[in-house]
């Protein structure tokens, strides 16, 4: 009872700074994301002054996206915090990942969501103005997953293994970088696409590893209680520890409005905080968003609750991204020419905006 009083009075702390923060040039002090009761973010946010002026931004939503990732966008707008920020914030659904980051950068919207290994890479490649100002999952989640019948407990076994990549290219690349660091022959691995089977079905056969994030595809597995071991690349070859969701903005915004810029990252901040304390609450209002999740509570529930550790995880504060382990991502897929053309380091990356 003791631990969980001081896990409330954390999280309250956390939030009235977060609000205080609003509109001011000062940084808050930032305590790590905890589970607590949602009177602790209510009262917080009440308490704020409200805003003179709302400034208008717009935020494309990635569909690509799995959709949990995503509740803490929608908890700071049902939540209201973009509005206790001065914010008046409209919502938009890009056709893709890629029509989301060059909506953002063409300044048609002034945010959206992005992986550092897709859209955002393309777009640096391109030199399109998008800047990446805080990450929503501070480490990656990708991996494989290995059904039990496998055996498999390392990658040097996935020699001669059917692996399902998707016929996507990152992904395959991944797979034959820790399996030769693991002293194995990528040359053995056999790639299927498996298109228009079910990742459940795959998995109950026994016979397919397959490739996928775990706050998604390894929830999937749980849910559907199939026995299965999750390997995360990271874990093996520590440059596949890419950035799977990242904050964007249009660079040009970032210059004029960077007040506004930094309420919306505190708003959003906020708004992880609560899907962090409140999963069950967050996996209702995620499914009310997406249509083709009204009927999956629980397993978006389930993924909530893995995620609600992973926001801030081991870094200083919430959103802090790494320039070191930026590049080195980076370096990775231009040795290994997964975009047209390289892709330049040490750009589109700041954390000027967190507070």
């Amino acid at each position: 009872m003791n631990r969980n009083r001081t896990a409330a009075a954390l999280l309250a702390a956390v939030m009235s700074l977060s609000v205080a923060a609003c509109g001011e040039e000062t940084a808050s002090s930032v305590i790590p994301l905890s589970a607590a009761p949602s009177r602790a973010v209510s009262s917080a946010v009440s308490a704020a002054p409200a805003a003179k002026s709302a400034v208008k931004v717009t935020f494309a939503l990635d569909p690509d996206t799995a959709a949990p990732l995503l509740g803490g966008l929608y908890t700071a707008e049902a939540e209201g915090y973009f509005s206790k920020c001065g914010l008046d914030v409209t919502f938009q659904t890009a056709a893709s990942a890629a029509d989301a980051a060059q909506l953002a950068a063409a300044g048609t919207v002034q945010f959206t969501t992005a992986g550092q290994s897709t859209a955002f890479a393309q777009a640096l490649t391109s030199d399109k103005p998008l800047t990446a100002v805080a990450a929503l999952l501070q480490h990656s989640d990708a991996g494989i997953l290995l059904p039990a019948p496998l055996k498999i407990t390392r990658p040097k076994q996935l020699e001669n293994v059917l692996c399902q990549t998707a016929g996507k290219s990152l992904p395959a690349a991944k797979l034959a970088t820790v399996v030769t660091a693991d002293g194995g022959n990528a040359a053995l691995l056999k790639a299927s696409a498996e298109a228009g089977t079910s990742l459940t079905a795959v998995l109950k056969a026994g016979t397919t590893a397959v490739c996928g994030s775990y706050s998604w595809d390894g929830m999937v597995s749980r849910q559907a209680g199939i026995s299965a071991n999750f390997l995360f690349f990271r874990d093996v070859s520590p440059e596949l520890d890419d950035y799977p969701l990242l904050l964007a903005a249009n660079s040009s915004f970032l210059k004029k409005q960077p007040q506004a810029a930094k309420d919306f990252v505190t708003a959003v901040k906020m708004g992880y905080a609560y899907a962090a304390a409140h999963p069950e609450n967050t996996a209702s209002l995620v499914c009310s968003k997406v249509p083709a999740l009204q009927n999956q509570k629980s397993l978006v529930q389930r993924s909530l609750i893995w995620l609600a550790g992973k926001y801030t995880d081991d870094a200083a504060r919430w959103g802090q991204l790494d320039t070191a382990r930026w590049n080195r991502f980076y370096t990775w897929m231009n040795q290994n020419k997964l975009t047209s053309k390289a892709i330049p380091l040490g750009i589109g990356v700041t954390n000027t905006y967190l507070q």
